[in-house]
């Protein structure tokens, strides 16, 4: 009489087991790692970059290397991480804005938006925000309503002229302006 007893108590412990892992709320791989489904879960900040035909790694944010004795060359994301749907589909998209150049020099800058598919990072869109300016922002970008607002910098001689503020809409392929560019005057913080 025991013997049938154990093997109904094993059977339905095995059962119960079975029932609780099929209830999971993670969604695991058949590698058993977790399977990425939210733009969240990646790390944008240890993340690998491809700037021109290179690709750096940010560490915590931020990437240098000696490029020739005693200069240094840096990227690093400098506003971001603003997540938001972007795209209307229900799921959000981050941007950021990317900072890269000569250590103690004018710097480029450009604001990049990324979404999820089939759970990778994709790139969307490239905003150029500076070209070669000595003028930092507290932020270059808004995410708010399913719209973009991004601030760049326009200057000479690597002196900051005016600013522009464009907001914009993704429209089934891109990110398109919405209404006309915003001028505004430089607003730079102070001498880093």
């Amino acid at each position: 009489m025991k013997r049938p007893f154990v093997i109904l108590v094993f059977c339905l412990l095995f059962a119960s087991n079975a029932l609780a892992q099929s209830r999971q709320k993670n969604v695991s791989t058949s590698s058993g790692t977790q399977a990425i489904i939210d733009i969240r879960q990646i790390d944008f900040k240890n993340f690998a970059y491809t700037l021109g035909a290179k690709t750096y790694k940010l560490r915590d944010g931020y990437y240098a290397e000696t490029t020739v004795a005693g200069t240094q060359w840096e990227l690093g994301i400098i506003d971001g991480l603003h997540y938001g749907d972007l795209t209307g589909d229900g799921k959000d998209e981050v941007a950021f804005v990317l900072s890269y150049g000569a250590a103690q020099s004018p710097n480029a800058a450009e604001a990049r938006v990324y979404t999820l598919q089939q759970g990778r990072p994709r790139l969307l869109a490239t905003f150029v925000v500076a070209d070669s300016v000595s003028c930092r922002l507290d932020h270059y970008l808004e995410v708010y309503n399913g719209m973009i607002g991004v601030e760049r910098i326009y200057g000479s001689d690597a002196l900051c002229e005016h600013n522009e503020v464009i907001q914009y809409r993704w429209s089934g392929g891109r990110f398109m302006p919405v209404g006309a560019a915003k001028r505004v005057a430089c607003r730079c913080l102070e001498s880093e």
